[in-house]
């Protein structure tokens, strides 16, 4: 979602062009802009330009770019009718667990809540003391389950590795993250995304060499992509599939095709 701030304008010179051939925008005038620019989004267009240039020259620049634009807009809708859908979490349905699906057993009514792995089968047991609406107490649990997966997982592995490598963290954080994967800061604290606990073992491996490939080369210099290929010699194919995939681990989960692993 994009926030547009619509001043309103609309060419008032009409011997210039036709109107109904210029397509529907915003304007956004700033004093620092030299030139005119458009942004596209899938269902709006916005134009960034300096407040000395004329109404009717905005317009015409537009009117230029029509054709540009509602290709730019169709490619958009298309990408944006093939995200993938939301999993309704119910009995049935499959979620990730370190690459491999798993199928959700939802039992109501219990002494207490909890949730267990048994081989594919994701156990959960809601408590007959939940007040929540059923859907977001699943939906609270198993992500609760998800944080817990991802703390033991990573505290044993980043410590694994770090012994390997020579390279200690002074602390090692599970946190949520939008458009990262982990981090690693001056202070040697390494940090990773939680959601990584739904893919498969060798891609959070990386992500662990990669991050703690920073404690000594805080940067991606080739001398850093050297280190994490020593530790990690198929790391192109992890960020590959994190590129092809990092998009399917979110929360709440979405589909990853009928019984197919990430």
């Amino acid at each position: 979602m994009v926030y547009v701030i619509n001043t309103g304008f609309q060419a008032k010179d009409s011997s210039i062009f036709n109107h109904q051939q210029l397509p529907e925008y915003s304007l956004r005038r700033s004093k620092r802009r030299k030139t005119v620019e458009i942004q596209v989004r899938p269902d709006q267009v916005r134009v960034l330009a300096p407040f000395g240039i004329a109404q009717s020259h905005i317009d015409r620049f537009v009117k230029d770019k029509t054709a540009w634009i509602q290709q730019r807009q169709q490619a958009l809708q298309a990408q944006q009718s093939r995200q993938p859908q939301p999993v309704t979490l119910n009995t049935g349905c499959w979620i990730n667990v370190l690459g491999q699906q798993v199928r959700l057993q939802v039992t109501e009514d219990r002494p207490a809540a909890g949730v267990e792995l048994q081989q594919n089968i994701l156990q959960l047991w809601l408590s007959a003391r939940i007040k929540k609406p059923r859907t977001q107490a699943i939906s609270d649990q198993l992500e609760k389950w998800y944080r817990q997966q991802a703390e033991q997982l990573f505290q044993q592995r980043v410590m694994i590795r770090a012994d390997q490598m020579g390279l200690q963290p002074s602390r090692i954080i599970i946190r949520s993250y939008r458009r990262r994967w982990g981090s690693c800061n001056s202070r040697r604290e390494v940090s990773f995304n939680w959601l990584l606990v739904m893919a498969p073992e060798f891609i959070v491996d990386y992500v662990i060499v990669h991050e703690l490939c920073h404690l000594r080369e805080m940067n991606h210099s080739s001398a850093f992509w050297q280190l994490v290929q020593q530790y990690c010699p198929e790391y192109r194919l992890a960020k590959a599939w994190l590129n092809k995939n990092g998009s399917l681990m979110q929360w709440p989960p979405v589909q990853s095709g009928k019984q197919g692993n990430l």
